[in-house]
């Protein structure tokens, strides 16, 4: 399994190498192919020889024997994009006990063992990020009411004004997409 990740976040996972940095650089199979040949040199030997210019992501193979069943369990980390939230580390990390079949701790305790855990900081972040993207497409569509008011052959009133300024607004006057405050349309 060959994971690409960026800023030790995981991006992409795939069984091949070569299909995980397809995937990471967002190409399709032709594509990725031309921009092969475009990047193959030959060495001394006359072997070709790869180099990979100027990636902003690394790409790593886990052999861990259960490298899906981790990725799994960690689904809830994954955006719409299909961008894992999860922080990489070259060693195994402790993750979640292993609770016994009572849910009680085994002793000694027992961790699933990964080279990968839950990146609650990202994940947070993202999810803040989509309630704002949604703000905004509810501001948007507001305007778009009111569009046909902004036309050239019409006349705007001043309370149209306002309100539409203020809803180009609302982003950047509340701080809690989850509590916005939208102004009263006149």
């Amino acid at each position: 399994m060959f994971i690409s990740h960026k800023s030790n976040i995981i991006q992409q996972v795939a069984q091949d190498e070569w299909q995980c940095r397809r995937m990471a650089k967002g190409l399709s199979g032709s594509e990725y192919w031309t921009w092969i040949s475009t990047i193959t040199t030959q060495d001394d030997n006359g072997n070709d020889v790869v180099t990979y210019p100027s990636e902003d992501f690394t790409i790593v193979e886990c052999t861990d024997e259960g490298v899906q069943a981790r990725l799994a369990q960690l689904g809830d980390y994954i955006s719409m994009e299909g961008v894992y939230n999860i922080k990489w580390s070259d060693s195994k990390v402790k993750c979640e006990e292993i609770l016994d079949i009572d849910g009680k701790s085994q002793s000694p305790k027992v961790h699933v063992k990964s080279h990968f855990k839950g990146n609650d900081v990202a994940k947070d972040a993202r999810l803040l990020a989509d309630k704002w993207v949604n703000v905004r497409r509810d501001r948007d569509r507001k305007l778009a009411e009111t569009d046909y008011l902004a036309l050239s052959d019409n006349t705007i009133s001043g309370d149209m004004q306002i309100y539409r300024q203020k809803l180009r607004d609302v982003p950047k006057d509340n701080s809690d997409p989850d509590d916005i405050t939208w102004p009263t349309k006149p």
